[in-house]
């Protein structure tokens, strides 16, 4: 079988991964950035983050926020009032056009300690080319800021403390096997188009209601996240695996 190649940014892998059910419904609403994308996904659901379409590490990332005829502009710890969305995109316009921007629903984040939290799923595959979960992380937003990135201040925590105050220890347990098997399926559908790609890097949000969503898979996941563990368990099964040649 031919091996298929795509080089995708966020846009490519959102509609690429909506066409598989298992995890359609994990997927938050994401368009190009256009002004007509924008003003119709704040109408239906009063936030959404705009993105760079192939951005890494949390960088250029900005949310608004519609309250009553008023516009909310986050970027970084910054906040900017405008009275017309016309006005706020046409002052980021290059911007969107040059970095190609998507804009996505937002996902009103699971908080521990009055600070959002998403987690890294990291999966690798073994000497068979099946994937593993040899990883998982959660990555808490430094106060103020609207990411959770590790390279943006975010803070590297284990998913069980983050999980602690809103699951039992039981219900914790059969959780975090969800998230788990949610990062497997999606990783298991974008590598029908990156077939070379021996590691994936999903991150997942966790909403209000406890229901998991698929932001974003990396292609070349970022591994030095696990080494802020006081437990290097995983971090050095990542390492294992990263060594298993085909």
């Amino acid at each position: 079988m031919k091996k298929v190649k795509y080089k995708m940014g966020k846009l490519g892998k959102y509609i690429f991964m909506k066409k598989y059910k298992m995890i359609s419904s994990f997927l938050p609403d994401t368009r190009k950035a256009t002004l007509s994308n924008i003003k119709t996904m704040l109408r239906m659901y009063g936030s959404v983050y705009l993105k760079p379409d192939e951005g890494t590490g949390g960088h250029g990332i900005y949310k608004i926020t519609e309250e009553k005829n008023n516009f909310v502009f986050h970027t970084g710890s910054n906040v900017r009032n405008y009275n017309s969305l016309n006005v706020l995109v046409n002052s980021i316009q290059k911007k969107l056009i040059r970095d190609k921007y998507i804009v996505q629903e937002r996902i009103i984040l699971l908080k521990y300690k009055n600070r959002p939290f998403d987690i890294r799923v990291m999966l690798q595959k073994n000497e068979k080319g099946t994937l593993d979960v040899t990883g998982i992380i959660g990555r808490q937003a430094k106060r103020n800021k609207i990411v959770t990135n590790y390279h943006s201040g975010g803070t590297p925590l284990p998913i069980d403390t983050l999980l602690k105050p809103h699951l039992n220890d039981e219900s914790r347990k059969q959780y975090i096997q969800t998230i788990e098997s949610l990062g497997k399926d999606a990783s298991a559908v974008l590598s029908k188009s990156y077939r070379s790609k021996r590691a994936f890097g999903v991150d997942i949000a966790i909403d209000h209601k406890m229901k998991p969503w698929v932001l974003e898979i990396n292609t070349q996941p970022d591994m030095s996240i696990f080494n802020t563990l006081k437990n290097k368990t995983m971090y050095q099964r990542i390492l294992r695996y990263a060594k298993i040649k085909r």
